[in-house]
């Protein structure tokens, strides 16, 4: 499944089993998007991103249907179990992407993200400065907000939505937080979303916080040459000696077990 490392399917299984108590919460009653490479990680190989669920899936995989903006039915799968987790790998699912929100009140995400992504002249200390950046914005919001890497070269830093108001209020608050960060680092960071305006800054971007959009949550393998992880991390760990890269299919689950509990369980709603 990835060659450049010699991972094969049966340790990507042996990944997601190892996992699946971490993982499944932040999966669980979300609409899922799957990343499947059937072939693995190899140029011109089969790439598919599935949202419908088949028809041979079997009837013990719950799903989600809803109506999206345009009209169009789409059945989701469900992952609320190990069983259903690991039968999708199986499938050649290496990445899931969940909503932010959960069935029980779709409309009301948990959560914001805030992007963070090395483009070509960007810097990774520059993001890591953009990260403590919002960790104060929010911090001084009295969020909870934490922050992991994008298991490819990016941060992901997310706070909690406990406000009443729904995506588009949790997306406008979001902006307004990045608009401060920008003000606050305006030679390094940028809410600009043409590519073409932004001048080697980094884009901070909040523009996934829309219903029906999704997010990479923790624990989840990327579909990359180098099998890395979606890892949680402490502040602290937001040092210039970071390099996500480290954080992989066999050594990220030694990281975890490592952990007393999942430092990103606020995430989750309250009583879910």
């Amino acid at each position: 499944m990835f060659p450049e490392k010699g991972y094969t399917k049966g340790d990507v299984l042996h990944y997601y089993a190892a996992v699946a108590g971490l993982l499944i919460p932040h999966l669980r009653n979300r609409p899922i998007t799957l990343e499947r490479l059937p072939d693995g990680v190899r140029r011109g190989a089969p790439h598919f991103w599935q949202k419908r669920t088949p028809s041979y899936y079997p009837d013990w995989i719950p799903r989600f249907e809803t109506t999206t903006k345009d009209g169009e039915r789409v059945n989701y799968p469900l992952v609320n179990d190990e069983q259903a987790l690991l039968y999708m790998v199986n499938q050649g699912t290496l990445t899931f992407h969940s909503w932010h929100s959960r069935i029980e009140n779709v409309d009301h995400p948990d959560f914001v993200l805030f992007d963070l992504d090395l483009g070509a002249s960007t810097a990774f200390a520059d993001l890591i400065k953009i990260a403590k950046e919002l960790h104060r914005e929010l911090d001084a919001e009295g969020m909870d907000n934490f922050v992991k890497t994008s298991g490819k070269t990016g941060l992901h830093v997310l706070a909690q939505w406990i406000e009443p108001g729904g995506y588009d209020d949790a997306r406008a608050w979001a902006f307004s937080i990045a608009q401060r960060v920008t003000e606050t680092l305006p030679k390094i960071a940028t809410i600009e979303r043409r590519k073409s305006a932004r001048h080697g800054k980094v884009y901070v971007d909040v523009m996934q916080n829309v219903k029906g959009h999704h997010v990479v949550p923790p624990y989840v393998l990327r579909a990359a040459p180098s099998a890395t992880v979606s890892t949680p991390l402490k502040w602290s760990e937001l040092t210039n000696r970071l390099t996500p890269e480290r954080f992989d299919l066999k050594s990220a689950p030694k990281r975890f077990e490592r952990q007393k509990e999942d430092p990103m369980k606020a995430l989750m709603a309250p009583g879910r």
